[in-house]
């Protein structure tokens, strides 16, 4: 089984990456909202964990979160930016575990949406012109398998974003793989954002492709010192890049759980073409709901960026 998912990556992978869709210029690709972070948790660990996904709220940015949902749930990741940058941004999800002919599935649903108002317009000449407006949203939908070793997902996109009066649709695919060694070693990839970019006033677009492959830890902490209680560390490295990165970038996320009902995160990032970014948050489950919080510093912005995510499992 190793041996058969080991080959389909590496064939799904050159095929991808191969042509006029890869080692793109920067500025060359559009829709990067796609890209963000959405879920807190996600946001916490810097994108780090492809290989240990932990929430439903994951799936919009990791297909492979379909394999832990073992209950319905629905619920809403917001973020908040700095002043002055962008409207806030916000995604809802729907995941529904089910069984075909003996074999455990999770289908998954989502939708996005991303809008800034009141964008100073300016000529050629750099004179400043009307306001305008730029908006974007997607839907998905996807399907995975719940396994205990092996776990692969799928998932279908349709976005569209708008800039002033000109509008770009794209029909995007996810898929991924995902290999458990055991309950304390897991590591897995993910390919998103591949398909077909229509054109933008006549110019050609890319869509913002992506590859990331990560391993997993878990330190049992409990059995380590003898506690009475539960607590584990997940510790998570991936490396990450985009159709217009020359070179990856490197993720780092480290989580500590306590009884599957409280989470302590923080993440690094070390991104060659943007700002380096450390990344913390927090993760409480009570009962059938589940919330999270994240923060990542914004130098740049004079600021930060503030994750929430609420889930509701029934």
């Amino acid at each position: 089984m190793l041996k058969r998912f080991a080959a389909f990556a590496l064939a799904t992978a050159s095929l991808a990456l191969a042509g006029e869709h890869w080692n793109l210029d920067a500025g060359d690709v559009s829709m990067k909202f796609l890209t963000m972070h959405v879920s807190a948790r996600g946001a916490a660990l810097s994108g780090a964990g492809v290989a240990d996904p932990t929430r439903a709220s994951e799936v919009a940015r990791n297909p492979l979160a379909m394999g832990i949902v073992q209950e319905s749930e629905a619920g809403i990741n917001h973020v908040i930016f700095p002043d002055y940058t962008a409207d806030d941004y916000s995604t809802a999800y729907f995941t529904q575990p089910f069984t075909f002919f003996s074999f455990p599935l999770t289908f998954s649903l989502g939708a996005e949406f991303l809008g800034y108002d009141g964008i100073e317009g300016r000529d050629e000449e750099g004179f400043k012109t009307s306001e305008y407006g730029a908006y974007a949203w997607s839907a998905n939908m996807g399907l995975g398998n719940r396994g205990k070793v092996f776990n692969w997902a799928m998932a279908a996109r349709f976005a569209t974003q708008t800039i002033d009066d000109q509008t770009a649709i794209a029909i995007l695919g996810d898929i991924g793989g995902g290999y458990r060694v055991n309950e304390y070693l897991a590591f897995a990839t993910t390919l998103t954002n591949f398909g077909y970019m229509g054109d933008y006033d006549g110019e050609k677009e890319h869509a913002p492709m992506a590859l990331q492959a990560g391993l997993t830890g878990i330190i049992p902490l409990s059995r380590l010192f003898d506690l009475q209680s539960q607590w584990n560390l997940h510790l998570s490295a991936d490396a990450y890049r985009r159709a217009d990165m020359q070179d990856p970038e490197w993720r780092f996320g480290s989580e500590l759980n306590y009884m599957q009902t409280l989470s302590l995160r923080i993440g690094y990032a070390a991104r060659p073409d943007t700002e380096d970014g450390f990344s913390a948050g927090i993760g409480f489950v009570f009962g059938m709901v589940a919330f999270d919080y994240a923060y990542s510093p914004r130098p740049a912005f004079d600021g930060g960026y503030h994750y929430l995510t609420l889930g509701l499992k029934f």
